[in-house]
């Protein structure tokens, strides 16, 4: 019966999220008031943006279980996330001590382009390219990592979990983010490189939108299944934790995975 209420209040959150232009509430990463952008076209999960940071509801939701699953406090940790010029890396400096960011940069076009946007908003620094299966830190020198719908776009997307887990001390935490398919016990591989380094796809092309370049690959459809992989990459603890909170801007329960070293 709690199951059912919960989820009865939840679709009485989203109905109402999509017949208003501004749907009130209270930020839980930059506590701004002015509420989140919303209407029947606004996606609950890439839009609802704060007025304040301007972070969607998936990018706030990761947020609140990075800063509430620290093992010290967010101006004494370093962390490291996957992204660098977007508004949740703007968000999360003024909370987190020592954040690092960067971008999968192929090129020194997409890399100044990526930069002008940092020194746009204030921030003075060169976008960096990054590799989550390369990652150039050392072992056990991290807090946290994040990373946020990358982890379907990595073909071997295994080194990527293994990495996560080398650079994060003992009892580090990973806060990830995939397009989680709650119904699907295993994880299927959709897309695979072909022996020149093309992207070949196992059935129907899928791309995901990216402001780098308008659309990228994907190769994995996630299920339950990537908790035990976490596991099985170096991880004391994997779970899959449903954020749902109306107030502050969350009306649909949002899909963030947790993995403790």
């Amino acid at each position: 019966m709690d199951a059912v209420r919960v989820l009865s209040a939840e679709a009485a959150a989203i109905a109402a999220a999509e017949t208003v232009s501004l749907l009130p509430g209270r930020c839980g990463l930059c506590g701004a008031s002015g509420g989140f952008a919303s209407g029947p076209a606004q996606s609950l999960r890439e839009g609802l943006a704060c007025r304040g940071c301007g972070c969607n509801a998936r990018q706030r939701a990761a947020a609140g279980v990075l800063l509430g699953s620290l093992a010290l406090p967010p101006r004494r940790a370093v962390v490291t996330i996957t992204e660098q010029a977007s508004r949740l890396f703007l968000a999360l400096r003024r909370r987190v001590g020592r954040l690092h960011g960067s971008e999968y940069l192929n090129s020194w076009s997409l890399r100044l382009r990526m930069s002008l946007w940092l020194w746009r908003h204030g921030v003075v620094d060169i976008a960096r390219h990054g590799d989550v299966t390369a990652l150039e830190t050392g072992d056990g020198r991290v807090d946290a990592i994040v990373s946020l719908d990358v982890l379907e776009h990595v073909p071997d997307y295994r080194a990527a979990l293994r990495e996560f887990a080398r650079v994060l001390k003992s009892d580090g935490v990973l806060v990830l983010t995939v397009p989680f398919h709650q119904n699907q016990a295993d994880n299927r591989r959709i897309a695979e490189l072909d022996a020149a380094g093309g992207v070949r796809f196992l059935g129907e092309p899928e791309y995901h939108g990216d402001p780098l370049s308008g659309g990228v690959a994907c190769f994995h459809h996630f299920g339950w299944q990537l908790l035990q992989e976490l596991r099985r990459s170096g991880f004391a603890t994997a779970e899959a934790r449903r954020i749902q909170d109306p107030d502050a801007g969350l009306p649909q329960g949002q899909w963030v995975i947790v993995a403790r070293r």
